[in-house]
């Protein structure tokens, strides 16, 4: 599986409108691709809702919630703005939403498509600290252009690197212990690295006695663009949700496909894999088996057709059974005008109408002389079968005598 992504520009910079690749991973012998949209950070205004129960699987209900929440919160209408909710969101706990233009978004993702770029994934380029307290920094920018982001428990907020020090120092000041993260890497750009570290100095010179311990312990990562879009990617946002969720079919079938890649590959999942196949070799041994049972069945039905057409009609060579018998039969009624108890065509008859279903007959012998006498080999009736047997043939005219498994009929008329 080989994954681009594309960030989605802001405005023009040299005329270039379009979506443009940023980082680009392929996997060895990999065929399939993903496309993944990268929504700038400055793209994206973060907020923090709670969310009452019951919504979870409903998404009509759940983006109604949503615009309702962050009515009073947004500076345009709620309509106008795509919002997306955080992974593995809870009800009734803090959860973080993200809001971009929604024109915006469906423009670029057009640009993309007409590219012929179907977008499997929307991910932002920066997102807050998911966990119960924790707290995320970013400066980035240029020197003479530098910004600080921050997400902490109260919320995420934006400002040039000088305000924004000067206000994180206000906050920290008046922040609780159990607040402040005792271990902090301030991500910042290669260009902005430098600023980064006078910055991280100017906090822990300003803070309080109580925390400057935990701020001590801070740390500044400088994270170049790649990097930063790969640890984006690696997260599990995506704002592909609610009307965005439409792109989500072509990404469920990739996501499909790499569920199935890892377990076709992956070591850990070598057991399965041969658990999988000695089940199915199983199922094949079982269907050929049931298999050779039924055409064994079969075979011997056949043979037994074979058998009775050749006794009863030692002058007709065997081609089709079924079809022969009936016809000799049909010749035997034209030749005698009728039949009766005494005949084959009418035995034949009454013991196909009186016999259980189940049973085949592997023998039978018909004197044509006398009192046209039927012998009869290979049935296994119990005894209330061969008692309904008896009275079916009776109600024929005809009478049954069992012996050993052998069975003489003839006619009534004719006595036993």
């Amino acid at each position: 599986m080989s994954t681009h992504i594309f960030t989605l520009p802001l405005r023009s910079e040299s005329g270039a409108t379009y979506p443009h690749t940023v980082l680009s991973s392929q996997a060895a012998g990999a065929r399939d691709k993903e496309i993944w949209a990268l929504v700038p950070a400055e793209a994206i205004s973060w907020h923090r809702v709670n969310l009452p129960a019951g919504l979870q699987k409903q998404s009509n209900r759940l983006a109604a919630a949503l615009q309702s929440l962050m009515e009073e919160r947004l500076l345009d209408e709620p309509e106008l703005l795509h919002l997306a909710l955080q992974p593995e969101w809870e009800a009734n706990a803090p959860a973080w939403v993200a809001a971009c233009n929604k024109t915006w978004l469906q423009q670029h993702l057009a640009q993309l498509q007409t590219m012929g770029h179907v977008v499997h994934r929307i991910v932002p380029e920066w997102v807050p600290n998911t966990q119960t307290g924790g707290v995320s920094a970013w400066i980035s920018g240029v020197p003479e252009d530098a910004w600080l982001w921050v997400s902490d428990t109260q919320g995420a907020w934006r400002l040039p690197l000088e305000a924004g020090i000067n206000f994180w120092i206000e906050k920290l000041k008046s922040a609780n212990q159990q607040d402040i993260p005792a271990q902090l890497h301030i991500q910042a750009d290669p260009a902005v690295a430098e600023l980064a570290q006078k910055a991280l100095r100017q906090l822990q010179a300003n803070a309080a006695t109580d925390t400057a311990d935990r701020l001590a312990s801070w740390r500044v990562e400088v994270a170049a663009g790649a990097s930063r879009y790969a640890q984006a990617a690696a997260s599990q946002w995506d704002l592909a949700q609610f009307e965005f969720a439409a792109h989500g079919s072509a990404r469920w079938l990739q996501k499909i496909k790499r569920i199935w890649q890892t377990f076709a590959n992956s070591p850990s999942w070598k057991a399965a894999r041969w658990s999988l196949a000695l089940l199915v070799l199983a199922q094949l041994i079982g269907l050929n088996v049931a298999a050779w049972q039924l055409n064994a069945q079969a075979q011997l039905q056949s043979d037994l057709q074979n058998n009775i057409l050749s006794q009863s009609f030692p002058h007709v060579t065997v081609v089709d059974a079924p079809l022969q018998m009936a016809k000799e039969l049909e010749r035997l009624q034209r030749n005698s005008g009728a039949i009766s108890p005494r005949d084959l065509e009418w035995v034949l008859q009454a013991v196909g109408t009186a016999l259980p279903a189940g049973q085949f007959i592997s023998n039978l012998d018909f004197q044509v002389q006398g009192n046209g006498e039927t012998r009869l080999q290979g049935l296994q009736l119990s005894e209330s079968q061969a008692n309904d047997f008896v009275q079916a043939l009776r109600k024929q005219g005809l009478d049954a005598q069992s012996n050993d498994g052998k069975w003489r009929i003839v006619s009534l008329k004719a006595g036993l």
